[in-house]
C-alpha cells in the first residue's frame, strides 16, 4: 500500500514539474496581415490557398506580408494494367511563393505529391481530385504559415 501511494505521489510531482509545451506553439500565433497580390496557375488550388491564408491572417496588424503565388498542378499517370488502362495517378503541385516583407523579398518553393487510384466513375473521381487539391492546399498553407512565423 505504501509503495502504491508513494508511486502515485512521485508520478504527480514528476508530471506537474515537467511544464509540457508543444514545439511549434509560439509559431502558430500569426501577427501579420497577409495580402495575396498575384495568383497564377490552377484556379481551384489558388482558391483553397487564399481561403487558408486569409483564415490565418490578422486583419488589424501593422505587419504586412505581400505574397505572389504560382501554382502549377499536374496529374501524372503512374501505372497501367496489362490491357493498357490507367490504374494509378500522382497529383503533383509545385507552388512558388514570392514573399515581400520588411523591404526584403524571399522566393521559395513547396512541392507536394499525392498518389491515388483511378476511380471508374468520372464524377466521383473529379470530386475526389478536388478533395485532394483541398488537402494539398491545407498542407502547403500550413508550411507557408510556419515559414512566415520564423523571425528574420
Amino acid at each position: 500500500m505504501f509503495k502504491k501511494t508513494f508511486f502515485i505521489i512521485l508520478t504527480l510531482i514528476f508530471f506537474t514539474s515537467c511544464e509540457y509545451k508543444p514545439i511549434y506553439s509560439s509559431y502558430n500565433k500569426s501577427n501579420y496581415k497577409i495580402i495575396v497580390t498575384e495568383l497564377s496557375g490552377d484556379k481551384k488550388l489558388n482558391k483553397f490557398l487564399v481561403e487558408n491564408l486569409s483564415r490565418n491572417s490578422q486583419k488589424d496588424s501593422n505587419k504586412i506580408v505581400n505574397i505572389k503565388i504560382n501554382t502549377p498542378y499536374s496529374k501524372i499517370i503512374l501505372a497501367k494494367d496489362a490491357a493498357g488502362n490507367i490504374t494509378n495517378y500522382q497529383a503533383n503541385a509545385l507552388i512558388t511563393f514570392l514573399v515581400e516583407r520588411n523591404q526584403t523579398s524571399e522566393n521559395f518553393d513547396i512541392n507536394e505529391k499525392f498518389n491515388f487510384q483511378k476511380i471508374s466513375d468520372k464524377y466521383e473521381e473529379k470530386s475526389y481530385e478536388q478533395n485532394i487539391k483541398k488537402n494539398l492546399a491545407n498542407s502547403i498553407s500550413q508550411k507557408l504559415i510556419l515559414r512566415l512565423s520564423i523571425p528574420q
